[in-house]
């Protein structure tokens, strides 16, 4: 894509640093490429609502600013469209632009939005007897709904990366345990867990947690459980990905797939990249190449 491609910027001003840093931002893009058109949409409604104008008036790469959860967003709107989306990590963890190996630096982030590769990338599916939902990262049921509650956007925005370590075990703690089935190819597996994740790409929490084996090309699902049911387990697994080792624990229940469906007893509520969505059951799947985005070159 060409920097004279005309180019719109979106972004989440309550982003952890999505408000303060948007001038900045929109002058470094204004230089580097044909922007058009800049905006912070101050809700959710509106910043759909923009999305869908700018596709309107032909715009094929839509820059978008935010955390995990705003760029989940915009792929939601973005897949399976002619629409490039580029990423600016304005957010906490920034999951999906650590998966991507996109740049910190404004000036480099600039360069790469303006004349980088695009990348067609793998969309998780989450389908319910309600409807359905892309997720760029995770889908998980557990410990981390709790710990999407308890971390609020002016905890994140405050704090940072100190904000989960505390929100992490007070999470542990009001998770209680539950039964998960798990169907895929003709199989069955059931077990009892406080934390399953459904993962797509190489990173499940910032630039850490990283799937040695997996990417956001390899049209596949990454389906285990963060250990069973003592917090033991649950630390041995997270160690283990911590140092971005195979998951090879019995406990993790780890496998590779295209397709699972996914029932809990209690029902359980599902977060979809960092948001709480819909509840089980719910089948996985993965959409191939459904999402054009901007990464750096080599």
């Amino acid at each position: 894509m060409q920097p004279e491609e005309p180019t719109a910027l979106l972004v989440n001003p309550h982003a952890r640093v999505g408000h303060d840093r948007f001038e900045e931002v929109r002058r470094a893009l204004a230089q580097a490429l044909n922007l058009v058109y800049a905006a912070m949409p101050n809700t959710e409604a509106d910043f759909c609502a923009q999305i869908t104008a700018q596709r309107s008036c032909g715009v094929r790469r839509i820059i978008i600013g935010g955390g995990d959860g705003t760029l989940s967003l915009a792929a939601n709107m973005l897949a399976e469209t002619p629409v490039v989306m580029g990423i600016l990590p304005l957010g906490t963890g920034n999951t999906f632009a650590a998966g991507l190996n996109l740049p910190s630096a404004l000036s480099s982030l600039a360069r790469v939005m303006a004349t980088g590769y695009v990348m067609p990338i793998d969309l998780g599916v989450a389908q319910t007897a309600n409807g359905h939902r892309y997720f760029l990262n995770t889908a998980t049921l557990g410990v981390s709904e709790r710990l999407t509650q308890l971390l609020t956007a002016e905890s994140k925005k405050k704090l940072g990366w100190m904000a989960w370590p505390k929100g992490v075990r007070r999470a542990i703690a009001m998770t209680p345990i539950f039964q998960v089935r798990l169907e895929f190819r003709s199989r069955v597996v059931s077990f009892r867990t406080r934390q399953l994740i459904i993962a797509n790409g190489r990173n499940l929490a910032g630039p850490v947690f990283a799937l040695r084996d997996a990417s956001h090309q390899d049209g596949k699902l990454h389906a285990f459980s963060l250990g069973g049911q003592d917090w033991w387990s649950l630390l041995k697994v997270g160690m283990v990905l911590l140092v971005g080792r195979h998951i090879s624990d019995r406990q993790a229940h780890y496998e590779q797939v295209r397709e699972v469906r996914v029932s809990a007893e209690p029902v359980m509520a599902i977060d979809i990249d960092g948001e709480v969505w819909e509840h089980t059951p719910c089948t996985f799947t993965v959409r191939h190449g459904a999402l054009s985005v901007i990464v750096p070159h080599g």
